[in-house]
């Protein structure tokens, strides 16, 4: 993952729900505001991309590994 020097950053102030930030703490296992906020935006992304990939799946109109082949490929490769 790339440094905080090296992505896009915008300082903004925002009011935030503490108990939803403290929530989204343990959830997460972050520390401090920022790490938990730009966590938790991160896993709203992973989500919908996630959906969007089931979705695709459902149509037939992407690939889904078998349970076979998930066990295979998650095989260790190295001895």
């Amino acid at each position: 993952m790339a440094t905080v020097e090296e992505r896009k950053v915008h300082r903004t102030t925002v009011d935030i729900d503490v108990d939803a930030l403290e929530e989204a703490k343990t959830v997460l296992g972050t520390t401090g505001y920022r790490d938990t906020v730009n966590g938790a935006l991160r896993e709203v992304a992973r989500i919908a991309k996630l959906r969007q990939l089931a979705d695709r799946i459902r149509r037939g109109e992407a690939f889904a590994p078998s349970p076979e082949e998930l066990a295979e490929m998650r095989k260790p490769r190295y001895p």
